[in-house]
Order: structure tokens, then sequence, then C-alpha cells
């Protein structure tokens, strides 16, 4: 934490910096929100077909 940016903050960590610094996680923690386009329009489009996007399941077989 001293020598970059943090990639992952645990909660016992933030609630010790937190009662050393005498503040609360929204003090340590800034947080911003955009609004992002919608994907798709409902019904614009067919349902999408879920079993045609999972990969087909293998079936292993011993060697003979």
């Amino acid at each position: 934490m001293v020598s970059g940016t943090p990639e992952r903050l645990s909660l016992p960590v933030l609630a010790t910096l937190c009662d050393i610094l005498d503040c609360t996680p929204a003090d340590l923690i800034a947080t911003s929100a955009q609004n992002l386009p919608a994907r798709c329009v409902a019904g614009e489009e067919a349902p999408i077909n879920l079993a045609a996007r999972r990969p087909a399941r293998v079936r292993l077989t011993p060697e003979g």
C-alpha cells in the first residue's frame, strides 16, 4: 500500500485505517457514477440463445 496503488483492500485493513485516521470509509474511497447507454432495447432483437453460447460438454473415455 505504501509503494503503489493497491488493487484490493480487505475490510479489516479498511476498518483499521478508519480507526487510525478517525474517518469513515466514504472519506477514504472516492466513488463516481456514469450514465452508460443501454446495450440493447427490449423488443428490437430476438432473445439470445444461451445454449448456443455455452461450450459443449466433453465426455472422456478411456483409451482402449
